[in-house]
């Protein structure tokens, strides 16, 4: 004789924090894959795309040529030289470790200090033409003055 008993229905609060799980699940999994398991290009395009610049203008600004970078876009080169990552580090204020692995912050200031922001600005500053940075440099020195001769 089979049991004509019914299963319980879900309610539908569980339902929501089942369905509130499984979207954390979805996010955690996507954060892990966005940022540990991202490739190299994948990271670079992103840096590209923060910075505002092309793979010419990165190549020009690192001393690489442009095949090689194309190279390492197109996962023909997967593993560049150490000096590769120093040299992107150095450049752009990027954390080395960060572009080889994905660990760490993406954003790193030489001497250390500073928050994500300040680095970002920082990068981008570094970025930019030597005439431009003399003008922003020289609009911090206004305001300095400006702000100690406010303070008196």
């Amino acid at each position: 004789m089979k049991s004509t008993a019914q299963k319980p229905e879900k309610s539908p609060k569980f339902a929501l924090l089942s369905l509130k799980w499984e979207l954390t699940d979805l996010w955690v999994c996507f954060y892990y894959i966005i940022t540990v398991k991202s490739t190299l290009p994948q990271r670079l395009e992103r840096l590209f795309a923060e910075l505002g610049v092309n793979q010419m203008s990165f190549a020009r600004r690192t001393g690489y040529g442009q095949s090689y970078i194309s190279q390492i876009m197109n996962g023909i080169k997967p593993s560049p030289s150490e000096r590769f990552y120093k040299t992107v580090g150095r450049e752009f204020n990027i954390n080395p470790e960060w572009l080889k692995t994905g660990k760490g912050k993406m954003y790193a200031m030489p001497d250390g200090t500073g928050g994500d922001e300040t680095a970002e600005v920082f990068a981008k500053f570094r970025i930019l033409p030597k005439s431009e940075q003399k003008l922003i440099e020289d609009m911090i020195n206004a305001l300095l003055v400006k702000s100690m001769n406010d303070g008196e």
